[in-house]
């Protein structure tokens, strides 16, 4: 229970909280389990709290009536999912969501985030931030999956995971774009995943990223990428200048 208890913490949503707020909650909840592939939630099944990643990854999926899907988004430990819903008047999940690896996961319910909230008005404040941070996630993938090439869809996701790597260590992006040397980031999946994500065939996705390798931009070692030129990549996304087609 010490796992759930330290993943509700980690969490932007009781970050900063006294531990005693959620404490008898964390070490009561039961814990769901999920193999590979198993679905985690139906699209139109009924949202009943919050759920809290605490181990493995989860895709988020759009099923269209033939079978086929695609990836809106990841989620790993510490992630959260259902607080767009539990207070909305459609409570229906219009998604699925998928486990990628063994995944663990706990519930917080309506009720219990109700109660929660009237011990601790932080919580409320990070509850609006949460949905605040959703609807600039939202709008950053839009913009991403607009891009007109293939080229600036991986490159504005190389980068997006550059940026969140260089956030972690209290470093900019802007500043690494000034910097000669290679960056590495990892992909947090396997390229078909990531294909996926980007609403591309896994094919295409590989070509590109051949090419983008020979013209010197990137170099690929199974799912570590490093990034040889930074500002080449931000070219067309971040900065005003020419983008081959």
């Amino acid at each position: 229970m010490r796992k759930i208890c330290e993943t509700m913490a980690s969490t932007r949503l009781f970050a900063g909280l006294d531990h005693s707020v959620y404490h008898e909650h964390c070490i009561n909840t039961p814990i769901h389990t999920f193999w590979k592939g198993q679905l985690i939630v139906m699209e139109g099944d009924l949202c009943k709290g919050i759920g809290i990643v605490v181990e493995g990854r989860i895709a988020r999926q759009k099923y269209t009536p033939s079978g086929e899907f695609t990836t809106l988004e990841l989620l790993g430990e510490g992630s959260v999912f259902g607080e767009d819903l539990i207070f909305s008047t459609h409570k229906q999940y219009s998604y699925s969501l998928e486990a990628l690896t063994h995944v663990k996961t706990v519930m917080v319910s309506r009720e219990d985030i109700l109660t929660l909230i009237s011990k601790s008005p932080r919580l409320l404040l990070n509850y609006l931030a949460l949905l605040s941070d959703r609807s600039l996630e939202q709008d950053h993938r839009i913009h991403l999956l607009s891009q007109k090439t293939l080229r600036l869809k991986i490159s504005g996701y190389l980068l997006s995971l550059l940026e969140e790597k260089l956030n972690r260590e209290g470093k900019l992006l802007s500043e690494a774009m000034d910097e000669p040397a290679a960056l590495s980031i990892e992909l947090p999946v396997s390229k078909e995943v990531v294909a996926r994500l980007l609403a591309m065939p896994r094919p295409s996705f590989s070509r590109e990223l051949i090419s983008m390798e020979k013209d010197g931009l990137v170099r690929v070692d199974g799912r570590v990428v490093w990034l040889e030129d930074i500002q080449g990549l931000a070219c067309g996304l971040y900065e005003d200048c020419e983008v081959d087609e």
